[in-house]
């Protein structure tokens, strides 16, 4: 599926930036181009289809590049997050790709590192704006060296629904990490959602989670589909957000109540007052309940609609409001199903409930996870028998449909994605 979107998006897009990180960036053209030599490589380091190949890269180019070769080849990527350590020895990776500094020794298993320069000073993230932002450095290829082979990739797999893609790791209450697999359907049912037939209709976004997050990892159909350029700070902080939404005249801002939070308190506290914004047109929040009074300031401050997102990160769809909706309805609650959703609030013995009563949230749809990796056991616990997936979370519905949160059920399951 990665395999013929790609090269549909360079045919059509071409030297449009598929991945802008600030310093470097990365054309749909060479992204297709780029990950047919390294899925080359990765046959040649003796990746087989099915193996799992870990990612412990910065946010930039080489992210993408890597987890589209490994589609090419039928293999599985595991996104890691630098904020949830994961034992790799459990998961037996067929190959670690990662830059200098970012991972403990390893023993026993094959790692390959980039060369993508030493680990920045202290407070000094990767990809720090030069002085002049507006001119970019050409991709160096040397940056994939030891990885990237001038050769054809493998033939294409044939189409297989069920082959899996992605391995998105999350925490559980208990600590211990569990990797939600997501295959070829699942990642179909997020682009039909979101792009459906069209191609080229994306708009440019920031995005305010790691690439390793369910949000990039499911969601690169979306952005081949619509030649959405995708714009990463290797670290969120609220200067950079505003520059880069200033600088690039970006019309969505997207992130978490505590990002979009810490984007207001620096404003507030900025010398040169507020950054304007003019073509700014909506505020997404995800990842959590917003504290109250945040959505009324956002909407207050930038004069737009500003809504809820919710989901956790095993149901790969989730619930929304929309920007027709009432201002209350993101103050007050997540919103009602997306397109091919279903939502239930159920009591412990399994009956549904009617509005206005608290229950445990249970999300089903075509993007649910096949399971937790080589975990059997967890993946049983956090599926009902009719395939609705546990997200951990208890709230209950009002008379229009919505969902308001109240809290955390004692199921073991991930975080809010």
């Amino acid at each position: 599926m990665l395999r013929l979107l790609a090269g549909e998006a360079a045919r059509r897009f071409g030297a449009r930036a598929a991945v802008d990180s600030g310093s470097l960036v990365l054309s749909f053209a060479d992204l297709d181009r780029l990950s047919d030599g390294v899925a080359a490589g990765l046959a040649h380091q003796g990746v087989r289809m099915g193996d799992l190949v870990a990612l412990a890269l910065p946010d930039g180019p080489e992210f993408p590049i890597c987890y589209l070769a490994a589609a090419k080849i039928g293999a599985i990527t595991a996104g890691l997050r630098p904020d949830r350590p994961v034992p790799l020895s459990r998961f037996d990776p067929a190959l670690v790709i990662t830059a200098p500094g970012l991972l403990p020794p390893l023993p026993g298993l094959d790692v390959l590192t980039l060369p993508l320069g030493e680990r920045p000073a202290r407070g000094e993230p990767y990809g720090a704006p030069q002085e002049d932002p507006s001119r970019h450095e050409p991709y160096d290829i040397g940056r994939l060296r030891g990885l990237h082979r001038a050769e054809r990739p493998p033939p294409p797999l044939p189409p297989d629904p069920w082959r899996p893609v992605a391995v998105v790791f999350t925490a559980t209450s208990s600590g211990a990490p569990k990797g939600a697999v997501f295959s070829n359907r699942q990642l179909e049912a997020v682009r039909a959602h979101g792009a459906g037939v069209r191609w080229g209709t994306g708009d440019a976004r920031l995005l305010s989670r790691p690439l390793g997050h369910l949000t990039f990892m499911t969601r690169l159909p979306v952005f081949l589909q619509t030649g959405r350029t995708a714009h990463v700070l290797l670290r969120w902080e609220p200067a950079a957000a505003l520059r880069v939404l200033a600088e690039h005249r970006l019309s969505v801002l997207q992130g978490t109540p505590a990002q979009l939070a810490g984007l207001l308190d620096h404003e507030n506290s900025r010398p040169g007052g507020r950054v304007e914004l003019p073509h700014l047109r909506l505020v997404l929040s995800g990842g959590g309940p917003p504290a109250d009074g945040l959505i009324r300031t956002l909407r207050e401050r930038f004069g737009v609609p500003v809504c809820n997102r919710y989901l956790c990160t095993e149901a790969g769809l989730g619930l929304g409001t929309r920007p027709e909706d009432p201002p209350e309805d993101a103050e007050h609650t997540v919103g009602r199903p997306r397109d091919g959703v279903n939502l239930a609030l159920r009591d412990p013995d399994g009956r549904a409930l009617p509005p206005g009563e608290i229950g445990e949230v249970l999300l089903r749809s075509g993007a649910v996870t096949d399971g937790y990796y080589r975990d059997p056991g967890a993946s049983a616990g956090i599926f009902t028998k009719d395939g609705f997936v546990r997200t951990g979370d208890t709230g209950y519905l009002d008379h229009a449909g919505r969902l308001s949160l109240v809290g955390r059920s004692s199921v073991d399951t991930q975080s809010r994605a």
